[in-house]
């Protein structure tokens, strides 16, 4: 059996299996290219590093493509028609992506921005909503598919708590709210909830439905924009996002932790089970993204190291 042959086979038994197969096929199709007219047996993992090692592939295309083909002749191997995988070793994945963390005078000039840029009729969420969404995130750490899937039972402000039901991993959680927070959220809801309707959106557009998620991305990128909001670290393909929120939160909780002289170690079980994280190492992330936190922690360990006496 040649590679084309092989391919065209692969890719016709997806397709009847699933219904569905269409990004991978371009890099078989590559692969193919790169071997023409060969024998699905004579592949090397040589053959294989070659087709990966394309000029515009990034690291994150690299390893997508790497698993469609190793997935390919697994296939192909099971059904014996290959006594093993030709895959090149598979290096590392080095995480290059550092989130961004906003200031706060960067998220001031984003609320104050929002009026002007939902002033266009085509706009589709108010002004107070996107405010009210970025404090939420801002002071809360949540995901924002977790905020825009809120009904207005799970918002208990009385009792200043908000209830995630079933987020990432099928995961539900009480997120506690601050003071100034939950009156920021009562405000809003004064002004904007209808009566008795606990199963209705907490927040939602002009047209009073629920906020798509890909609609609230691209409200906060025109958003940043116009209030000048960018990164200036020579990363300028990866600008703030508004996952980043999230990572802010979580950097400043862990910061005036330290700044206060907690027991940073402890309390990061507790931030791990607010932020709704299934494993802690996705919350100790956090101990080390920005230049502050590092100083802080170094500090820490000064101090320790002099036997707990902090001259500063």
């Amino acid at each position: 059996m040649n590679l084309a042959s092989a391919i065209d086979q692969y890719i016709h038994a997806r397709r009847a299996a699933s219904g569905r197969y269409k990004s991978p096929v371009g890099t078989l199709y590559a692969l193919s290219r790169h071997c023409e007219g060969r024998a699905l047996h004579h592949i090397t993992a040589a053959d294989v590093l070659r087709c990966l090692n394309n000029a515009h592939n990034k690291p994150i295309t690299w390893q997508n493509k790497y698993g469609t083909l190793k997935v390919f002749f697994e296939y192909w191997r099971v059904r014996g028609k290959l006594k093993k995988i030709p895959m090149p070793p598979r290096p590392k994945a080095v995480r290059t992506f550092v989130p961004y963390i906003f200031s706060k005078e960067e998220v001031r000039a984003l609320l104050d921005t929002a009026p002007e840029c939902q002033s266009h009729p085509s706009c589709a969420i108010p002004a107070l909503t996107l405010q009210t969404i970025l404090l939420l995130l801002y002071g809360t750490g949540m995901r924002i598919g977790e905020v825009l899937r809120l009904r207005v039972s799970d918002v208990a402000l009385d009792d200043s708590l908000i209830t995630v039901w079933e987020s990432k991993f099928f995961k539900s959680r009480l997120v506690p709210v601050g003071k100034d927070l939950c009156q920021v959220l009562r405000n809003y809801a004064q002004r904007t909830q209808p009566a008795n309707q606990k199963d209705a959106p907490f927040f939602f557009s002009h047209k009073s439905k629920k906020i798509a998620s890909t609609t609230m991305s691209t409200t906060f990128q025109r958003l940043r924009k116009l209030a000048g909001v960018q990164r200036r670290d020579g990363a300028a393909s990866e600008e703030p996002r508004l996952h980043d929120l999230r990572h802010t939160f979580s950097v400043n909780r862990v910061t005036e932790w330290y700044r206060q002289g907690a027991d940073v170690q402890n309390l990061i079980f507790s931030l791990s089970t607010y932020l709704g994280h299934v494993r802690l190492r996705s919350t100790q992330h956090y101990l080390s993204m920005t230049p502050e936190l590092l100083e802080q922690a170094n500090r820490r360990f000064e101090v320790y190291a002099r036997g707990g006496c902090d001259d500063r």
